[in-house]
C-alpha cells in the first residue's frame, strides 16, 4: 500500500503538468479572444446610406447566437416600431436574418438587438442605424432604441457558480488525496461527501434560475433554448456528482478505521470523482473558453486548470479534517500523508499557474493585448485581485511545507491554523472566479461608431509636383460634400494654393456637360516658430505663424448621375495652375457575389444586383502581366443582356485609378486590356443597359508575382 501510494502520485502528478503544458501551449497559439456575442457586421451596415430600401436585415455576430433568446427591433425616425418578419437563421454562420415590409419608405431606421451566445449564455444588447434615400449626416439612432447596458454580474450567478465550484473541487480533491495521498481514507466522509456534492448540485439549479433571471425567460424557456443545453447537462452531471457521493459516504472497502471513520470504497470514490470531472468539463465547455474561433485547446486547458484547483484548494479540506481526527483520537499525527498530499498540491499548484496564464493570454486576445485587458477592462481588476489572493495562499503552502508539517510529529496546532486561513481564502478565489465568468474579457460592448460612407480617388500631375486625395461623402449619385488633400509631392507638405477646383465629366456620356465646383480652404495649419528647424533665424518671428491649408472642401450636386467621373483637380497657385486628374466612381449598392473556382481557368465572380439582373466579372489569365478583364451581363431570366456601354476603372495597389479601354465581344459581353502587378487590384464596373438602368459592382482580385 505504501509503494502504491508513493508511486501513483508521482507518476499521476507528473503526467498532468505534461498535460497542463500541452493544453497551455495549444490554448495560447490557438486562441483568439471572443467572449459575449459582439455584432461583427450587418447588411445594411452602420451608417450607411441606401437609395431603396433592403428587403431584410443580416447581423453576423463573433459567437452564435441563439435564436430562442434573442431578439431584434427595428424603430422608424419617429421611434416607433417597424412590422418585420420572424427572427431566423441567416445564411452566413453565426448570423441573424429579419424580412422587412415591402412598403419601407425613406427615412433613418435604427436596429435596436439583444442576443444570447449558445457558447456561453452571455446576453449583449447592441444599436445601429442606416438611411434610406436620406442625406449625409441624418443617420442617428432613435433616442428610444439606445441599447440597454451589457448585465454586469448577477449576485445570483455569483452564489450559484461558487457553490458549484466549492462542490467540485471538494469532491476531486476528497477523491484524490484519499486514494492518493491518505491511503485509500477520507476523512469525515459520511459529512464530507454528501456535503461536496449537495453543493455542486445546488449550484446548478442556482445557476440556471440566474441565466433566467438575466435573460428575462421562464427557466423552462431556457432549457429547452440551444443555449439551455450546456445547464441540462451541468444540472445532470452535478446530480450523478451527488449520488455518486452519497453512495460513497455509506460504503466501504476494508480500510481501517480513523476516529469513527472508514475508508470509502475506491470504486465509489472514482465514480464520485469521475462524476465531478464530468460536470467540470460541461462547465469548461459553457464558459468563456468556448466562445473562443477554436474552442477545444482553450476549452482543454480549462478542464485540466479546474481538476488541478480541486486537487490543491479542494484538498485542503480533507486534510485539515484528517489532522483533527488524528489528534481528537489521540493517534499520530499524519505527517506522512502530509508530505503526500504537499508535493502533489505543489505540483496541481504548477498545472494551475501554467493553464491559468494560458487561458488569460487566450482570453486577451494574444500576448501584447494581457495589459490592456488588465488596466482596462473590469475583468482585468478582478483578475489581479484574484491572482493576488491566490498568491497568497501559495505563499501560505509554502509556509506549510516548511514549517508546519515538520512540526506536525510534535504539535499540529499551527498546520491547522494556516490550513483553515487557506480555506477561507479560497472561497475569496471561488467567489472571484463566479464574478469573472460573468465578466467580458474584452470590456463592455462598445458598438463602433457609424462609418461615414465615401468614395476617393488619389493621383498626382503629370510633372509629380503635387498629390491631390479627393474623398466624396456619402459617394452616391446626389449632394456629395467633398474634401481635397493637396500637398507637394515629394515632402507632403501643404500646396500654397490661391484656388481649387474640381471639374466633374461622367465618362460615357459625352451629351453631358462638364461641372465645376469650387473648393474653400479649410482652417489652416501652424507653421514652425523661429526656434525649430524650418523656421526664421533672425528671431523676428515668435510663436507660431500660419501656413497654407491641406484642405480644402465644397459640397454640390455635380455628381448627379450614377457611375464613372472624371475629376480633374485645378490647383491654382498666382499665374500657374496645376492639373491633377482622377476618376470617382459612385458607390456601388450591395450586392450579393459567388466566385468560382476550377483548376486552369480564371477566378471568375458573379454579382445579383436588386434588380435580379447579373454582372459576370473575371480576368485573364489573373497573373502579373497581360490580362484582359471581361464583363458579361445577364437579365433575370439568365440570358445575356445587351449593354449600351461599360465603363471599368482599374485601381493598382497604390490607389491609382485608370479607366480602360473596353472591347464590344456581344451585345452584353466586354473586355478589356489592361496590365497589372503583383497585389490587390479593384476593378469597378460600370455597365449601362439599353434601357438606361446603371448596373455596378467592385471586383477584387489578388494578383500573385
Amino acid at each position: 500500500m505504501t509503494a502504491l501510494c508513493f508511486g501513483l502520485p508521482r507518476r499521476l502528478t507528473r503526467v498532468m503538468a505534461v498535460w497542463a503544458i500541452g493544453a497551455a501551449l495549444l490554448a495560447v497559439f490557438d486562441s483568439a479572444a471572443s467572449a459575449h456575442a459582439g455584432l461583427e457586421s450587418s447588411d445594411p451596415a452602420s451608417g450607411e446610406l441606401l437609395a431603396t430600401a433592403p428587403a431584410s436585415i443580416t447581423m453576423s455576430f463573433t459567437e452564435p447566437p441563439d435564436l430562442d433568446l434573442s431578439s431584434v427591433t427595428v424603430l422608424g425616425s419617429s421611434g416607433a416600431t417597424i412590422e418585420t418578419g420572424p427572427l431566423e437563421r441567416g445564411g452566413p454562420p453565426r448570423s441573424l436574418e429579419l424580412a422587412l415590409s415591402d412598403d419601407l419608405g425613406d427615412g433613418v431606421y435604427t436596429v435596436s438587438w439583444v442576443v444570447v451566445s449558445e457558447a456561453d449564455g452571455h446576453l449583449t444588447p447592441g444599436v445601429f442605424a442606416f438611411g434610406v434615400g436620406v442625406m449625409a449626416g441624418e443617420v442617428v439612432p432613435a433616442a428610444e432604441a439606445a441599447a440597454p447596458p451589457t448585465p454586469g454580474p448577477s449576485p445570483l450567478a455569483i452564489a450559484g457558480k461558487v457553490l458549484l465550484y466549492v462542490g467540485l473541487a471538494l469532491a476531486v480533491g476528497a477523491v484524490v488525496t484519499g486514494l492518493f495521498a491518505f491511503g485509500g481514507v477520507v476523512p469525515t466522509r459520511r459529512l464530507l461527501l454528501p456535503v461536496a456534492g449537495a453543493s455542486a448540485f445546488a449550484g446548478a439549479i442556482v445557476m440556471t434560475i440566474a441565466e433566467a433571471d438575466v435573460v428575462g425567460a421562464s427557466v423552462g424557456d431556457i432549457l429547452t433554448s440551444a443555449a439551455g443545453r450546456s445547464y441540462i447537462w451541468l444540472i445532470a452531471t452535478a446530480a450523478l456528482t451527488l449520488g455518486a457521493a452519497l453512495a460513497a459516504s455509506r460504503s466501504a472497502s476494508g480500510g481501517r478505521s480513523l476516529g469513527g471513520s472508514r475508508s470509502a470504497g475506491r470504486a465509489s470514490l472514482v465514480l464520485t470523482g469521475v462524476a465531478a470531472a464530468s460536470a467540470m468539463f460541461v462547465r469548461a465547455t459553457s464558459g468563456h473558453a468556448a466562445a473562443l474561433v477554436h474552442a477545444w485547446p482553450a476549452e482543454l486547458a480549462q478542464l485540466v486548470h479546474l481538476v488541478a484547483i480541486g486537487v490543491w484548494i479542494g484538498g485542503l479540506v480533507p486534510l485539515l479534517l484528517l489532522v483533527r481526527e488524528r489528534a481528537a483520537g489521540g493517534e499520530a499525527a499524519p505527517v506522512t500523508e502530509a508530505k503526500r498530499f504537499s508535493r502533489m498540491a505543489g505540483w496541481a499548484l504548477l498545472v494551475v499557474v501554467l493553464t491559468g496564464a494560458a487561458r488569460t493570454v487566450g482570453e486577451a486576445g494574444g500576448f501584447g493585448d494581457v495589459r490592456s485587458m488588465l488596466t482596462g477592462t473590469s475583468y482585468g481588476t478582478a483578475l489581479i485581485v484574484k491572482v493576488a489572493l491566490a498568491a497568497g495562499l501559495i505563499a501560505l503552502g509554502a509556509f506549510n511545507r516548511r514549517r508546519s508539517i515538520p512540526r506536525l510529529a510534535h504539535d499540529g496546532t499551527l498546520l491547522r491554523r494556516v490550513v483553515a486561513i487557506e480555506v477561507v481564502g479560497a472561497l475569496g478565489v471561488f467567489g472571484l472566479t463566479g464574478t469573472l465568468t460573468s465578466l467580458n474579457p474584452d470590456g463592455p460592448h462598445v458598438q463602433p461608431p457609424p462609418r461615414e460612407p465615401s468614395i476617393q480617388a488619389s493621383g498626382a500631375d503629370f510633372a509629380t509636383t503635387t498629390r491631390v486625395t479627393l474623398v466624396a461623402s456619402p459617394g452616391t449619385a446626389g449632394p456629395n460634400t467633398f474634401e481635397a488633400s493637396i500637398v507637394g509631392y515629394d515632402d507632403r507638405t501643404p500646396i500654397d494654393a490661391d484656388e481649387v477646383t474640381v471639374l466633374l465629366s461622367p465618362i460615357g456620356r459625352p451629351e453631358i456637360e462638364p461641372a465645376t465646383l469650387t473648393l474653400e480652404p479649410r482652417g489652416t495649419e501652424p507653421s514652425p516658430s523661429a526656434n525649430e528647424p524650418g523656421g526664421g533665424s533672425d528671431g523676428a518671428h515668435e510663436g507660431v505663424g500660419s501656413a497654407p491649408p491641406s484642405t480644402w472642401t465644397g459640397t454640390g450636386t455635380q455628381l448627379s448621375l450614377a457611375g464613372a467621373w472624371d475629376a480633374v483637380v485645378q490647383v491654382r497657385s498666382g499665374a500657374r495652375t496645376t492639373e491633377v486628374p482622377l476618376i470617382l466612381v459612385t458607390r456601388a449598392p450591395v450586392a450579393a457575389s459567388t466566385v468560382s473556382r476550377q483548376p486552369g481557368l480564371p477566378e471568375i465572380e458573379t454579382f445579383t444586383l436588386s434588380t435580379g439582373d447579373q454582372l459576370q466579372v473575371y480576368l485573364d489569365p489573373g497573373a502579373a502581366g497581360a490580362n484582359e478583364l471581361h464583363v458579361t451581363a445577364f437579365d433575370p431570366r439568365g440570358d445575356e443582356l445587351p449593354l449600351s456601354g461599360l465603363v471599368v476603372v482599374a485601381v493598382a495597389p497604390d490607389g491609382h485609378g485608370e479607366a480602360l479601354d473596353s472591347t464590344r465581344l456581344t451585345p452584353g459581353h466586354f473586355s478589356a486590356a489592361v496590365e497589372v502587378g503583383a497585389g490587390q487590384w479593384r476593378f469597378e464596373v460600370v455597365a449601362t443597359t439599353e434601357g438606361g438602368t446603371v448596373l455596378q459592382a467592385i471586383h477584387d482580385q489578388e494578383v500573385e508575382p
